[in-house]
């Protein structure tokens, strides 16, 4: 199938009508060998309940996209406002200064973020190429709510408290 062509500007206008869509923020990370790896993410949606299925995008070209492939399994920490630092570290792809502390919830389990308001530990189930990025497919083998609180939301391209 042939992509349609693309009105000039249409990119730059959907870009500015985004940004009025408020999202919430999650760290997706990942371990490779003794390393942990870990992106900022707003792209979070269920994808099925019955299986359990959910969906992260990523840019193809990303320094993690090779990292998500069969076999691998990753954490996904959704943020709470007292934890936009984590959002902000790992949204800089030139970071610097100590990394955020990030830990599993078991010995051979993905990294996740102490104190988030909720997780998901997934496993790889497929990858599927749309536009500009690629829409990763986890299956969840386990989630949970954690701490009380309310969740990190961005919009307009910044960071916000919560509702209420």
């Amino acid at each position: 199938m042939t992509a349609p062509t693309q009105q000039p500007g249409l990119a730059d206008a959907l870009r500015r009508a985004a940004r009025r869509f408020v999202t919430g923020v999650a760290i997706v990370a990942v371990r490779s060998g003794d390393r942990t790896h870990a992106l900022t993410a707003n792209s979070l949606v269920t994808l099925s309940l019955d299986p359990a299925l959910v969906g992260i995008c990523m840019r193809p070209q990303g320094r993690m996209r090779p990292l998500m492939g069969p076999g691998r399994r990753f954490g996904i920490s959704v943020l709470s406002t007292s934890q936009s630092h984590y959002a902000r570290h790992f949204a800089d792809v030139r970071r610097t200064g100590a990394v955020p502390l990030l830990v599993p919830l078991t010995a051979d389990g993905p990294p996740l973020v102490p104190g988030c308001v909720a997780y998901f530990v997934c496993e790889f189930a497929q990858v599927h190429p749309v536009g500009d990025h690629d829409l990763i497919v986890g299956a969840v083998v386990s989630c949970g709510v954690g701490t009380e609180g309310d969740p990190l939301a961005f919009v307009d391209g910044e960071f916000r408290g919560g509702a209420g």
